[in-house]
């Protein structure tokens, strides 16, 4: 009913239905233990748990009999095996000498070694169901916990823990059981089902009746079990002939007599209409094989499990990647499949001469080095190597249906706390995350850094520019590691308290820039010349000014916007959409406003009032402008109204969502500043270098210094700005302090700038000290590296043919 081998390989064990345990060396087949679990004499059923050793025996008097039983295996030289069994002699067709005496028994190993092989049982407190006979029987475990569960021939479902106490003044150790039971209906009819099964954790029994019919019920609460589901696992008349669950007992294993083998797992969908809102589904479907499923062999370390069919075929298949990792035909060659191509497997057969058709039990080695398969007295070995049997194209880059997941997702999570856990590896999460940093990065880098180029090239004075530049590219020698500690520890947690008053500085200092723009324009000429003087200091002063007003503007829009509180709103628990679509589109609605203002009211105006003053017209643009700034305002909230409230498109969910302190926000706002002064540096040069006989042309044709800028020097200059554009994405990309430090490391694909985020870079900085050389895990991390080297050479590549294009039309200025 049940087998298994032990780590080295040495040894088979197996579990009859009738509770008999029986051990074989493999070497030679020969039998050296067979003890019974029990001393009842009525066994009817049993359920062997092959990780922890431990069984349940049903009888015919309705007991369940729980226990555990051991089998210690130790090498000892030659020298050290007692006199007595050395003096054995084999027979002369043995290849190895086997001794047997008392509960132990002595082979050769070879190369002056001895095996030694003990078995003990332990057996605990029956458990009493009734008076009628155990049908079916499993058991699980939750902690320490044994929960049990038993169909009897009453068709009656018993559900129920059983429990040591340790009484600490005697000594004494008692058993204790408690639960509930169940009925069967009438309308399951009235054959019993095939198979019985507990979930992982004992929330749920599984039933399953030969024509494909489960009913799942609801154990959580033992004491009252109740039906959560009923289902059909089967398509049209096939017939289930096999049936197994994978580690943790939570992936249900179903072949049927067409050759279908399928694997099933509870999920928890948001529309499920179970009283536990768990719902039962089809996660994967495997290659079909040649004939009718029939028994089961999971793997207790992975997700790998063989299966045997009736014509005498064996495969080993992984559940998650759907990948056939090695199959074989008795007494034929060997070959396995895997990620890294086709290649012979090695194989060992023993105490197998010629084989029939019908396998009674499949099993992995505790090691995966091993799969064996049993047919009456006779068993089969082969020496199995699959070392990365999970890792497929499929697995790594796309959407992978793990157990218990609602849906196909990419994951990224390499370790846990359980045996039973599966390592997932895609690394689609960590590339978005990679792109996420560089995106919000540049979003905030790219445009002061050019602006500020263009600035100190084309309008600042060269007695201020000789000290904002060195100012600027000392910047950048700056460790990412302070920038990362200052972010994660000091600018984060300053954020999370102030966060309107911040989102507020981006549309108060823009303001306060233009306004002083305007007000100095409607200053008195003699004026202007001694601001044209200090230009510099003007602008910081517009600067502290916005910044101040954002003091008091933040708090303000919080509480007439968004419900008196932005975090809350981020969270969707109150408001609607149209605060935050009218926040983003604001600076679109301001530029199509000014557009507006200068293609069509600025020459209306001209063509209306001709001999206006240049006083006159100062005053009358400052009023546009004021003007334009609250018809973008109203279009901004009149946009988001129609987007939310017309197409039904929230921005919580796509770009906003739940704040968390470390965040894309904060990450691109200080990434932001280390790789300012590296775009800064090479922009300023590559405008610099623009000819001055072009700028001189393109003055005397009467054409404003902004206009020179916009017009000539930047178009020339523009191989360089994008060549300086390129290597500040590359700096952004292969980051790693400053996002290992405030990004959160959560490896998730969402697009909300308030949420963390985990790189290609930092993730490898986390995980490769602690991954087990030249494992999975290992060599997945040396994956993600060359993952972003070739994403950074195809950026390169690309970049330099861009750049190659832009100055080939410099040249022809």
């Amino acid at each position: 009913m049940a087998f298994g081998v032990d780590e080295s390989v040495s040894v088979l064990w197996g579990v009859s239905r009738t509770g008999i345990l029986s051990v074989w060396e493999l070497a030679q087949g020969r039998m050296v233990h067979q003890i019974p679990l029990s001393e009842s004499e009525n066994i009817v059923c049993a359920t062997v748990d092959a990780r922890r050793r431990s069984f349940v025996l049903g009888t015919q008097d309705g007991k369940l009999l729980p226990g555990s039983f051991t089998i210690q295996m130790t090498s000892v030289p030659e020298e050290e095996v007692p006199a007595q069994i050395r003096s054995h002699r084999p027979s002369p067709a043995a290849e190895t000498k086997v001794v047997i005496e008392g509960d132990a028994a002595w082979w050769t190993a070879g190369q002056g070694l001895w095996r030694n092989s003990r078995v003990s049982v332990s057996r605990e407190d029956p458990v009493v169901l009734g008076d009628r006979a155990v049908v079916l029987v499993d058991s699980s475990f939750r902690g320490e916990t044994r929960l049990l569960a038993a169909l009897t021939e009453d068709r009656v479902l018993h559900v129920g823990t059983s429990e040591k106490k340790l009484n600490f003044l005697t000594g004494e150790e008692t058993v204790t059981f408690s639960g509930g039971s169940l009925e069967l209906d009438a309308e399951l009819g009235e054959s019993f089902p095939s198979y019985l099964c507990m979930s992982g954790v004992g929330d749920s029994v599984y039933l399953l009746w030969q024509d494909g019919r489960l009913l799942r019920v609801d154990t959580r609460v033992v004491d009252a079990p109740q039906v959560a589901e009923r289902l059909r696992v089967t398509r049209g008349n096939d017939t289930i002939t096999a049936f197994g669950q994978l580690i943790g007992k939570n992936t249900l294993l179903i072949g049927t007599r067409d050759g279908e083998v399928s694997a099933w797992f509870p999920i928890k969908p948001e529309n499920a209409k179970t009283p536990d809102g768990v719902q039962l589904v089809q996660g994967h479907i495997f290659r079909k094989g040649p004939a009718a499923a029939v028994c089961f062999g999971p793997s207790q370390r992975s997700r790998l499990f063989s299966v045997a069919y009736s014509d005498g075929t064996v495969r080993v298949f992984h559940a998650t990647s759907e990948q056939l990792v090695a199959e074989d035909r008795f007494v034929a060659e060997v070959t396995a499949s895997s990620a890294h191509g086709s290649k012979p497997l090695s194989a060992a057969r023993n105490a197998a001469k010629s084989w029939e058709t019908h396998i009674s039990a499949v099993a992995i080695g505790p090691k995966e080095d091993a799969l064996i398969a049993v047919e009456k007295h006779q068993a089969q070995l082969w020496r199995l190597a699959a070392p990365h049997a999970g890792i497929t194209l499929r697995s790594v880059f796309g959407r992978v249906w793990y157990e218990g997941y609602p849906k196909p997702e990419f994951v990224w999570q390499s370790s846990s706390g359980t045996d039973d856990f599966e390592p997932k590896y895609s690394l689609t999460p960590l590339i978005f995350g990679t792109i996420k940093a560089t995106v919000f990065a540049l979003l905030f880098a790219v445009p002061l850094a050019f602006l500020a180029a263009v600035y100190t090239s084309e309008v600042l004075h060269k007695s201020v520019r000789a000290y904002v530049k060195p100012s600027l590219e000392l910047m950048a020698g700056l460790p990412s590691v302070v920038l990362g500690f200052l972010a994660a520890l000091v600018f984060a947690p300053w954020v999370e308290t102030r966060l309107p008053q911040v989102l507020a500085v981006f549309y108060t200092v823009p303001f306060a820039l233009l306004l002083g723009g305007h007000v100095l324009r409607v200053l008195p000429r003699s004026w202007q010349f001694v601001a044209a003087r200090y230009r510099f200091w003007t602008i910081l002063v517009a600067c502290a000014l916005g910044i101040a007003l954002a003091n008091y503007a933040g708090p303000l829009a919080e509480k007439a916007f968004f419900h008196g509180d932005i975090k809350a709103w981020l969270n969707g628990r109150v408001g609607s959409g149209t605060p935050g679509w009218a926040f983003v589109l604001l600076p679109l609605a301001g530029v199509f406003v000014a557009m507006t203002q200068i293609l069509w009211i600025g020459p209306t105006l001209e063509r209306f009032l001709p001999l206006a003053s240049r006083q006159l017209w100062a005053w009358i643009k400052l009023g546009l402008f004021l003007l334009g700034v609250v018809a973008a305002f109203f279009a901004s909230f009149l946009l988001g109204w129609l987007l939310t409230h017309v197409l039904g498109i929230d921005p919580r969910g796509l770009f906003l969502g739940t704040y968390v302190q470390r965040n894309a926000f904060v990450v691109g706002f200080v990434m932001g500043f280390a790789i300012i002064p590296i775009i800064y540096t090479i922009a300023d040069d590559a405008l610099t270098a623009v000819p001055d006989h072009l700028r001189a042309a393109s003055l005397g044709a009467g054409a404003t210094p902004w206009q020179t800028a916009l017009r000539v020097v930047i178009p020339t200059a523009m191989s360089g700005l994008f060549s300086a554009l390129m290597i500040g994405l590359g700096r952004a990309a292969g980051e790693t302090m400053i996002v290992l430090m405030a990004a959160g490391n959560t490896p998730i694909m969402d697009w909300n700038i308030f949420s963390g985020f985990r790189t290609l870079s930092a993730n490898i900085a986390v995980e490769l000290p602690e991954a087990v050389q030249y494992s999975t895990h290992y060599r997945m991390l040396f994956l993600a590296g060359l993952c972003l080297f070739v994403i950074t050479f195809i950026v390169n590549t690309v970049a330099e043919l861009v750049r190659l294009r832009f100055r080939k039309k410099a040249f022809q200025l």
